[in-house]
This record gives structure tokens, C-alpha cells and sequence, in this order.
């Protein structure tokens, strides 16, 4: 008598128990196509061995049935077809291999991509605001005097305003200037900004009393 594979096991075990594939889909998780080819003995359809197995397991014990045994005839029902050319032939990864002609297209594609991460932060740089640190005043004065100076510091490249007046920076970017105030609350505008850049304004308020 011919030995049953493995589909056909599967089968005959869930009409015994007069299961439609439905219902197994339902109970399983395993899709209608999956449960159809491992019946069918339709390796093709049939995922790769590990999730195949997996999908064995599961359908095995849901029909009461042991998983070891149906693995095992699984493994011998898969020799017989590939013995007889019916198992489609899952070749191994083919290992790359790296021609000159590769590295080369590698090489290019790493200069090309370093060339325009290098344009694109350059194009962010001018168009970011420069650096300006304001060393004096501090914040929130009170002073008796009518007059203070301002001083601070920002890039080389940079020009800077005090109320609108454009201030001379020394080599390092560093500037320093006197500014009159009037008898209560003086708003202070301090700016800085490069040729294409967004402006970097900083404000003190001083209090002359």
C-alpha cells in the first residue's frame, strides 16, 4: 500500500473531523492558500522551510495530531520530490561578488554622496544666522548713568547694528561702542547678519533712573 504523504494526511485527519479549510483558516491564523498547498503537497506555493515547518506545527496540533511525525514525513516527502524533479530547486543566495567595476560605481556613488552632504551643509551655513554674544550689558539693568556700552562678539563674516547703526568690528569679530540713553526705559537692538543669512537680533532693555 502507497504511503500517504504528508498533505494527504492533513486532509483526510480534517474531513474526518468535518472541518471545512475555513473554519482551519479561522482557528489557525494560517491563510486558505497556505493550508491548500500543504494539502495539495504544492511545494511551489509553499513559503521557504522554516516558516513551512512552523505552519506544520500549528496545523498539526490543532488537528490533534504529532508534530514530530508529520515533520518527519514532511522531510521525506520532500526528498521523493526533489529526487524527482517535482520540487522547485531553492538554489542558495548567490554570494556577491565585488568586481573592480563595483568597487568603482561604489567609490563614485560614496564621492557624489559626501560632495552633496558637504554643498548642503555649506548652503545651510550661510543661510543660518551668525553667532552674536552680547558680553555687556547683562539683561534687566537699572543704571543712574545716561550713557552704556555695548559690547559682545560674532563672526568674522558678520555685520552688526546697534539701533539701526551698523558698528565696526575688530579682526576677531569682536565689537565694542557707546550708546546715549534717555531717563527711563531704553530699548537696546543688537544685530548681527551676513551677506545672505537671516538676522540674529538680540534686545536689552536698560532702565535709567
Amino acid at each position: 500500500m502507497k504511503e500517504e504523504t504528508l498533505g494527504q494526511v492533513f486532509k483526510r485527519y480534517r474531513e474526518t473531523e468535518e472541518l471545512k479549510i475555513e473554519q482551519v483558516e479561522k482557528e489557525t491564523k494560517i491563510s486558505r492558500r497556505m493550508l491548500l498547498a500543504l494539502e495539495n503537497d504544492d511545494y511551489a506555493i509553499l513559503p521557504d522551510e522554516f516558516f513551512t515547518k512552523n505552519i506544520i506545527k500549528i496545523y498539526a496540533q490543532f488537528l490533534t495530531l504529532d508534530p514530530n511525525k508529520l515533520l518527519a514525513l514532511h522531510d521525506k516527502n520532500i526528498k521523493n520530490y526533489a529526487a524527482k524533479d517535482n520540487l522547485p530547486s531553492k538554489s542558495k543566495p548567490v554570494k556577491e561578488i565585488l568586481t573592480p567595476q563595483k568597487v568603482k560605481l561604489i567609490l563614485i556613488g560614496a564621492a557624489v554622496l559626501i560632495l552633496l552632504g558637504y554643498m548642503v551643509f555649506q548652503i545651510n551655513k550661510v543661510f543660518e544666522p551668525p553667532q552674536l554674544i552680547i558680553s555687556s550689558p547683562d539683561k534687566d539693568l537699572a543704571i543712574s548713568e545716561n550713557y552704556i556700552e555695548i559690547s559682545g562678539k560674532t563672526e568674522k563674516e558678520a555685520r552688526v547694528f546697534i539701533n539701526e547703526k551698523e558698528i565696526f568690528l575688530n579682526y576677531q569679530g569682536e565689537f565694542k561702542a557707546m550708546l546715549d540713553l534717555q531717563k527711563g526705559m531704553n530699548l537696546i537692538k543688537i544685530t548681527a547678519i551676513k551677506k545672505m543669512s537671516k538676522e540674529n537680533t538680540i534686545y536689552r532693555e536698560i532702565l535709567v533712573q
